[in-house]
């Protein structure tokens, strides 16, 4: 089961008479009183929260790279390159729809000179970067020694994520937790104006996302270290609300 963890509620409000901070993790500001309508007295505040969980899907990228003398001469040994990486990822059993070209560029060499002298192209040099998606997280170690014995010159960023479905049922709980932490700053600033919350006028979704973890991997100093392990951080889904309360 997806282990979660709530991390933060937060909420700002405004109300006739209030200013400064309530609690340590809440704060409320002088806005003025707010009439609805009917002519009633109303609180806006706008509440946050976070929650945390293990991430259930890595994206890496692995890069061929070569030189020559022309860019199609490049070109060509990129395509032989990268079709062997791929297939060395076929075999360790992932799908085509789990690779995709992430970057593919060819451009011109030159020697280095001395300053003030014209640069001297010497041939080509190009890289094409696959992209590749794993749905076990745990399994990001060993695709990555295996995109090395592929062929692949370079391992690029590592993106821990959620898949879609796990990302929006954090969001549901994350957007459920801000409206209890907006309802709870309302009561309190309520009473602070001897009034109470009647009923919610008007709540809106405000804002929130997603917050990958990266890590960066590096091909010399991993060679020597056998088997590549990864010990990725949580990801966090954050939401926030606005909420109108009348208040008597």
């Amino acid at each position: 089961m997806q282990r979660r963890d709530f991390l933060i509620g937060t909420a700002a409000a405004g109300a006739a008479g209030l200013s400064g901070c309530l609690g340590t993790a809440q704060q409320a500001t002088d806005t003025g009183s707010t009439a609805d309508s009917d002519g009633g007295r109303t609180i806006t505040v706008t509440g946050s929260a976070e929650m945390q969980a293990a991430p259930d899907r890595a994206v890496i990228e692995a890069s061929v790279e070569a030189t020559g003398d022309s860019a199609a001469a490049v070109r060509d040994a990129l395509s032989t390159r990268s079709e062997s990486l791929r297939q060395a990822l076929r075999d360790a059993g992932l799908d085509d729809d789990q690779l995709t070209t992430g970057r593919f560029a060819i451009r011109p060499e030159y020697d280095r000179r001395e300053p003030g002298e014209e640069p001297e192209q010497t041939g080509y040099e190009g890289t094409h970067t696959i992209t590749i998606e794993v749905d076990d997280v745990d399994a990001t170690g060993d695709v990555i020694d295996t995109a090395i014995d592929g062929g692949a010159d370079s391992i690029g960023r590592i993106e821990y994520t959620l898949a879609e479905s796990t990302r929006e049922s954090l969001r549901e709980d994350a957007l459920k937790a801000a409206v209890d932490t907006a309802r709870d700053e309302a009561d309190v600033l309520a009473a602070r104006v001897d009034s109470r919350v009647v009923s919610v006028q008007r709540l809106n979704a405000a804002g929130g996302g997603l917050s990958p973890t990266y890590e960066r991997y590096d091909v010399a100093e991993a060679a020597s270290g056998g088997s590549t392990e990864l010990q990725p951080d949580d990801v966090t889904v954050s939401a926030s609300v606005e909420a109108t309360y009348r208040i008597d």
